[in-house]
């Protein structure tokens, strides 16, 4: 086994490529464990202050358009539109590093495959046969691998943190409504 590891890692380029995508999966889960948190207690701040909306004709405190809105000349649909676009800004804010993530991340262990390819074709003598090449073959195809377990996580986060923004969008567009209809 880790011969086997030692034999992947010699080549320069695999440690390369394997280094960038181990350094992509751990920002991708840190970006997303953070992200989640804190859309999480968004929203539920965002409810309670839509709850509060509903029962009153007070514009709450602890929503964030309210320190948005109260800078406003004229309070209208146009201001709220706008707050709610530097909310939707601030929400997704690391979205794009997932979707950079999710697509590159296969690319990279690609190249990493066709390197090693490369090197496997290269190290051929003038006979040899399918028993020779092909662990230099499967070895090489671990970059791939990794590429991909990559940028599984990557998407589904991206398209997990998408869902929760829509849902914070969407609480705060109900509380525009619910001012505006007063």
């Amino acid at each position: 086994m880790l011969l086997g590891l030692y034999k992947i890692l010699s080549n320069p380029i695999n440690v390369v490529v394997l280094g960038w995508l181990g350094i992509y999966l751990f920002f991708t889960f840190f970006v997303f464990i953070y992200k989640y948190l804190s859309l999480i207690f968004w929203i539920k701040k965002e409810e309670e202050a839509l709850n509060v909306l509903l029962l009153s004709d007070v514009f709450p405190q602890n929503s964030s358009l309210y320190s948005c809105i109260s800078r406003a000349k004229n309070i209208n649909k146009y201001a709220f539109n706008a707050c709610i676009e530097s909310a939707k800004k601030k929400a997704t804010s690391g979205l794009i590093f997932l979707s950079v993530v999710a697509s590159t991340a296969p690319f990279i262990g690609l190249f990493g495959t066709v390197v090693g390819i490369l090197n496997a074709f290269a190290g051929m003598q003038s006979v040899t046969t399918i028993n020779m090449i092909a662990p230099a073959i499967a070895d090489a195809l671990i970059a791939t691998a990794v590429g991909i377990i990559v940028a599984v996580p990557a998407y589904s986060f991206h398209q997990i943190l998408s869902k929760k923004v829509e849902d914070l969008i969407a609480t705060l567009k109900m509380q525009r409504d619910m001012y505006l209809s007063k």
